[in-house]
C-alpha cells in the first residue's frame, strides 16, 4: 500500500532498524517498508549508498527528506507528526531531558554496551561515552522513581532508549537490574512495540525476543 505521506523505511530484520519501525508504529502514519538485507550485504549496494553513505540501516525518506540514524529519525518523525505528544514542544521544560535521552541512547548506551559485550571496559575518563557501570547507574537512578524517562509521560525518547534496552536484554548485555527489567516490561506492553518486533525480530528466527 502506498504511503499517504510518502514515508518509506529502509529496514532489515534482526537489526537496529527495529527502533525506527517502532517509532513509525507509535505515531500511526502510513509508511512503506523496503527491505535491505544486511546479511546479504545489500546495505552496501550503490543505490542504497546514495541514500545513506554510511551503508547502515535504518534510513527513512519522507518525500524529498532523507534521514538516517535512529535518534535523528525519531526526532524528525515526532516533531513533524506528533509534536506536543511524543515530542515535547520547544517551550516545554521537558524538551531538554527529551533531547538528552535521545542522544544518550546511541551516543552512550549502545557503544559502551557493545564494548562491554566484547569484554572491553574502558575507564570512563578515557572515552566520551564513559564507563559501562556509570551508564547502568545513570539509567537505573533515573528510572527508579518514574514510569518513563519524562515521568508519567511516554515520549519518543522511550522509543529510542527502549529499543536499545530491549535489544541489549535480548543479547544478555545489560544486567537484570529490577528497575531495567520493569522498564523493559512496560515497553513490551505497547501494541506498537509488538508490531515492530514482529516485523524486525520474527519469532521463528528470534524466539527469545519479547514479542
Amino acid at each position: 500500500m502506498a504511503a499517504k505521506r510518502g514515508i518509506t523505511l529502509y529496514h532489515s530484520p534482526g537489526s537496529r532498524a527495529f527502533t525506527a519501525y517502532w517509532m513509525l508504529e507509535e505515531i500511526g502514519v502510513a509508511f512503506d517498508v523496503r527491505t535491505v538485507d544486511i546479511r546479504k550485504g545489500e546495505q552496501k549496494a550503490a543505490a542504497y549508498l546514495k541514500l545513506n553513505p554510511a551503508g547502515k540501516v535504518p534510513t527513512l525518506t519522507d518525500g524529498e527528506v532523507v534521514v538516517s540514524e535512529n535518534p535523528a529519525i525519531a526526532i524528525y518523525l515526532a516533531d513533524r507528526y506528533s509534536y506536543g505528544t511524543l515530542a515535547p514542544r520547544i517551550e516545554d521544560r521537558d524538551r531538554g531531558a527529551y533531547l538528552k535521552w535521545m542522544v544518550y541512547a546511541t551516543a552512550v548506551v549502545d557503544p559502551v554496551a557493545s564494548l562491554h559485550a566484547q569484554k572491553i571496559d574502558l575507564p570512563g575518563s578515557d572515552v566520551g561515552f564513559g564507563a559501562f557501570d556509570d551508564m547502568v547507574h545513570a539509567l537505573t537512578t533515573t528510572l527508579a522513581s518514574r514510569k518513563w524517562l519524562l515521568g508519567d509521560r511516554f515520549s519518543a525518547a522511550d522509543v529510542v532508549l527502549g529499543g536499545t534496552v530491549s535489544r541489549l536484554f535480548y543479547q544478555k548485555v545489560l544486567p537484570e537490574h529490577p528497575v531495567l527489567v520493569e522498564y523493559n516490561a512496560r515497553l513490551t506492553q505497547r501494541e506498537a512495540y509488538h508490531r515492530a518486533a514482529d516485523a524486525t525480530w520474527p519469532a521463528h528466527l528470534y524466539p527469545t525476543f519479547q514479542h
